[in-house]
């Protein structure tokens, strides 16, 4: 019986087949998880294999929208999602599932372990992970990351998947979501996976930050009591204005949180940067009616 399945989204990523290829050398029982790669893959780098399938669309899905469609074609106890630019370590599958042997966990978050030979990804980790960076203690949170996610079957469609309508930020939802149905998110910092998107300039730092903020449910009204901004800062030219200062704190807090976030203070600038951004992305935010499904077609 499947106890695990794997989703993973693909958009033509350039190293899927190392996402593959390491999740076909976890240790845990072969017989015992599946991977289900929905997407497109242009370049031909998924090979199928008794433990592998790709399920080719039509046409290009977001994140949510790939992983609710790979969930359908899986049967596993627990979903374990990752992305097509992770690389999760052989014991990856095994740490989660050690930690769902607890009757109280539904879902698991795992850690990012970020590339420090590229300065850009690095940098962007920095800014979007810190608070999932392996350093950090154990415990609940309030949001997860769904680059590394794992959610029994059960809490996943009690509360029918991820919101489609999403096509970044799909994961702050569902954790919210999943906390206002009861469900605790506890974080595992020894369940890691290496993050490693293709963000080789600055102006991908900048943008990735921008579209962040353009669809972040801190200024979504639907999350208001949830995580929300001050209701100050919802005005857009107000968020404008003070986008210096707020990017300012926010990467104060960033590299004052750890010790071992200083050796990056090289970063630091840029950081600042992509918080303005983000800040920028979030005056132009394009939500939609409050009246949300979380399953499109």
């Amino acid at each position: 019986m499947i106890q695990v399945s794997v989703v993973i989204p693909n958009l033509n990523s350039p190293i899927i087949h190392q996402t593959v290829e390491a999740l076909e050398k976890q240790t845990f029982d072969k017989k015992a998880y599946e991977v289900v790669v929905v997407g497109i893959d242009r370049f031909g780098l998924v090979n199928e294999s008794d433990i592998v399938r790709f399920y080719l669309t039509e046409h290009p899905l977001n994140p949510a929208q790939a992983r609710n469609r790979g969930v359908d074609h899986t049967s596993g106890e627990i979903i374990a999602f990752t992305d097509a630019d992770c690389i999760p370590p052989p014991n990856w599958l095994q740490v989660i599932v050690n930690r769902f042997k607890d009757p109280q966990v539904s879902v698991v978050g795992g850690a990012v372990d970020i590339d420090s030979k590229n300065f850009w990804t690095l940098t962007d980790n920095l800014s979007m992970f810190h608070e999932h960076m392996t350093l950090q203690p154990p415990g609940t949170r309030r949001l997860l990351a769904s680059l590394n996610m794992a959610i029994s079957r059960q809490a996943f469609q009690s509360i029918q998947g991820f919101d489609e309508r999403y096509p970044l930020c799909e994961d702050s939802d569902i954790s919210i979501r999943l906390r206002q149905a009861g469900y605790t998110l506890f974080f595992e910092p020894t369940a890691t996976v290496l993050h490693a998107p293709p963000r080789n300039r600055f102006k991908d730092l900048l943008r990735h930050s921008f579209n962040h903020g353009r669809f972040s449910t801190k200024i979504n009204p639907q999350y208001a009591n949830e995580e929300g901004l001050p209701g100050l800062f919802r005005t857009r030219w107000v968020l404008v204005l003070a986008a210096p200062v707020l990017a300012a704190v926010a990467t104060v807090r960033i590299f004052s949180k750890m010790d071992v976030f200083r050796r990056y203070l090289l970063s630091a600038p840029f950081v600042y940067l992509a918080k303005i951004a983000w800040c920028l992305g979030a005056a132009k935010h394009s939500f939609l009616s409050n009246d949300r499904s979380p399953r499109n077609s």
